[in-house]
């Protein structure tokens, strides 16, 4: 499942010249690579994905990944040109990910949250002897 769209990916992030000679196929794929990287980092961070809803912040950062690993298959370097900021937004949002998961940024709009504390502990006043 992908958090953004094809015409999403289009409009935040990817270059026109690599738009246009894409399939949309190619952006589905790199866009549900980029969710599943992103849902590595949710986990981390205590929610259950796949998401029932997300905001504007998960979605950036999705585009953002998807777009640079898109460019790089058309062949555009990412040091050169447009490919600099491509990589400079997509190292951007793995450093927004990466404070999703250790708890010091949260996602606006995430619906299916668990407890970051995990799973919930159980424990007796009686010791059992085991």
């Amino acid at each position: 499942m992908a958090y953004a769209s094809t015409a999403e990916l289009d409009a935040l992030a990817l270059p026109p010249d690599v738009a246009a000679n894409v399939a949309d196929a190619d952006k589905t794929s790199a866009l549900e690579a980029a969710s599943a990287l992103a849902d590595s980092y949710l986990v981390a961070a205590g929610y259950a994905v796949p998401l029932a809803s997300w905001g504007d912040d998960l979605k950036a950062a999705v585009c953002a990944i998807a777009a640079f690993d898109l460019a790089v298959s058309a062949g555009l370097a990412p040091e050169d040109g447009e490919g600099s900021n491509l990589y400079l937004k997509k190292r951007d949002a793995l450093r927004w990910l990466e404070r999703v998961a250790r708890g010091q940024a949260k996602l606006s709009g995430a619906s299916s949250t668990t407890s970051p504390w995990g799973a919930p502990r159980v424990s007796s006043a009686e010791p059992r002897g085991w």
